[in-house]
C-alpha cells in the first residue's frame, strides 16, 4: 500500500476511509497503514479553497466596519 494508491482511489471517487479500505484492503491485517490512510482521506475531505470567495459583508455589518 502506498500513499499514491490511496490518493488515486480518493481521486477516483472514494469518499471515506471505509471506501479506501474496501477498495484497497487498507488496514485489514496489521493496521500499520491506517494512520496514513486516514490522514490522506482527511486531506481530501477538507473543502477546496478554490471554490470559496469573499462575499461582500451584509449591511448589518456596516456599523462594525
Amino acid at each position: 500500500m502506498t500513499d499514491s494508491s490511496i490518493r488515486r482511489e480518493m481521486e477516483a471517487g472514494a469518499t471515506s476511509f471505509a471506501d479506501v479500505q474496501n477498495r484497497l484492503g487498507v488496514a485489514r491485517q496489521c493496521g500499520s497503514c491506517e494512520h496514513l490512510a486516514r490522514a490522506i482521506v482527511n486531506e481530501f475531505s477538507k473543502p477546496d479553497p478554490r471554490y470559496f470567495y469573499n462575499a461582500a459583508p451584509d449591511e448589518s455589518m456596516a456599523a462594525v466596519a
